[in-house]
């Protein structure tokens, strides 16, 4: 499992004009099972593949900062991430919109090196 974990991240550090259709599989195959993404259809999910893309931070870097436009969400795939007052672990999803607002209400922390996967806005989520 570690090493389908690692060639899901390889192939996530690819820049999306570049991933080959194995790529999309393997991508594919891990986000299916992925809580955050389970009310998606199966061409929506497809579709997300193309355009996901994998971020590391650092302990105690800001992801995001109160105010910005909130132009992508993300899901944990390693580490811990706080904000407002709750610490999110791996598997959860953090930084969506809130309903009625573009900007962030809120700056989000890592707690710890943390890996995450990046799902744009523009996408059908």
């Amino acid at each position: 499992m570690a090493s389908d974990s690692g060639l899901f991240i390889q192939c996530l550090k690819k820049s999306p004009t570049l991933r080959t259709d194995k790529d999309l599989k393997v991508i594919y195959s891990f986000l299916h099972g992925m809580e955050a993404l389970s009310g998606l259809r199966e061409h929506a999910l497809q579709s997300l593949c193309n355009i996901v893309r994998y971020e590391f931070h650092e302990a105690n870097d800001i992801i995001y900062y109160q105010g910005e436009v909130a132009s992508c969400w993300y899901i944990l795939l390693s580490g811990s991430v706080f904000i407002e007052g709750s610490m999110f672990l791996p598997r959860s999803s953090f930084g969506r919109r809130n309903q009625g607002y573009v900007q962030r209400t809120s700056e989000c922390l890592t707690l710890e090196a943390s890996e995450m996967i990046v799902v744009s806005d523009l996408a059908m989520v």
